[in-house]
């Protein structure tokens, strides 16, 4: 009996799709949480802080029927992306009123609290970025610009550890990125 090339195939595409899909659901679960704890952490105004959560730091632990290692990252990376957008959307929403007449009024950013050196890098860089691709007629990718692939732009050491610096940094230009990157097509 001879089988048909495509019926073989199916069984191994059907397994890529459910593979991806796992992918997404540990991505999507890291983010729900990181969403909620970066809320939750800039309302009690803590330090931006990603691995303060043990949902983040046992992340391995989680049994996401296959293998961990992979799962682990995507969740993480999830949650990394939920609590930056978390904390800064919340942060902002609490910063002090800004008066409309000041000298850097009506710029992209203008009167934006950020909580560490990191944060005013990063979102200065990804918004002269995000304009840039933009107005280059570039797809929207924040990850393709090389001072958010390397992340520690401007890092000196008494900011602490510069993996907390590159966190910081990266949410914080994309941040930047995507204000930079709407702003910059017109």
């Amino acid at each position: 009996m001879i089988t048909p090339a495509c019926a073989a195939q199916r069984s191994y595409y059907s397994a890529q799709r459910d593979y991806r899909d796992v992918e997404r659901r540990a991505y999507d679960d890291g983010y729900r949480r990181g969403l909620e704890n970066g809320q939750r952490d800039a309302r009690d105004r803590r330090d931006f802080r990603v691995d303060r959560d043990r949902a983040y730091r046992d992340a391995n632990s989680r049994d996401w029927g296959g293998d961990r290692d992979r799962f682990s990252r995507f969740f993480r990376d999830g949650y990394r992306e939920g609590y930056a957008e978390g904390y800064n959307r919340t942060a902002r929403d609490e910063r002090p009123r800004i008066y409309p007449n000041g000298p850097n009024a009506g710029s992209p950013g203008y009167g934006r609290v950020f909580s560490s050196p990191a944060a005013q890098v990063g979102y200065r860089d990804g918004l002269n970025a995000g304009r840039d691709d933009a107005n280059d007629r570039e797809s929207y990718d924040p990850r393709r610009s090389k001072n958010y692939r390397e992340g520690d732009r401007d890092y000196n050491d008494r900011y602490g550890s510069r993996d907390q610096y590159k966190q910081e940094y990266r949410a914080a230009f994309v941040q930047g990125y995507e204000e930079g990157y709407r702003g910059g097509r017109r």
